[in-house]
């Protein structure tokens, strides 16, 4: 059986990182499937090159010391846990002609497609919706989804 497939928007990923109020457990306990090969998890180079912005604009971190240090271990980590794929002139020329309001989502998207098979887009971002094959889902949505297609059991609460 082949490894449930999402593929991961930047907005989820923030969340898991900086543990902001959407769903953050949920979003770090898909990332974690993700490091344990449960679950392949996919982003294009720039969510990556977004998410590391964002960490250093947030945390102040533009010159050397222990917030930088910080956000390089971060970044490292999430590397290990996820795969890039790559977004190609024609990806972008895809975007360019699709019916996608926000041009780089519908990059990414046409990324996406060309990977190959996937479950589902893990996104807060509403300009995915109505406009993609795979489901939308937020990380709550795609948390249980693979738990579901995996077999692994629910965490239970007390």
């Amino acid at each position: 059986m082949t490894a449930p497939r999402y593929f991961v928007d930047a907005n989820i990923i923030l969340d898991a990182l900086m543990m902001r109020e959407h769903e953050p457990m949920q979003a770090a306990e898909l990332i974690d499937m993700g490091y344990r090969r449960t679950i392949q998890l996919m982003v294009t180079p720039m969510t990556l090159g977004f998410v590391m912005a964002m960490l250093q604009k947030k945390r102040s971190s533009k010159k050397p010391g222990p917030q930088l240090n910080m956000i390089r271990s971060m970044m490292h980590d999430l590397l290990l846990n996820i795969d890039v794929i790559p977004t190609t002139k024609a990806d972008f020329l895809w975007s360019l002609k699709s019916n996608f309001h926000d041009l780089e989502d519908g990059a990414q998207y046409a990324s996406a497609m060309g990977s190959g098979r996937f479950d589902g887009i893990v996104t807060r971002d509403g300009d995915y919706k109505d406009r993609t094959v795979p489901p939308v889902m937020t990380a709550a949505q795609a948390l249980l989804d693979a738990k579901e297609k995996t077999g692994v059991k629910r965490k239970k609460s007390h």
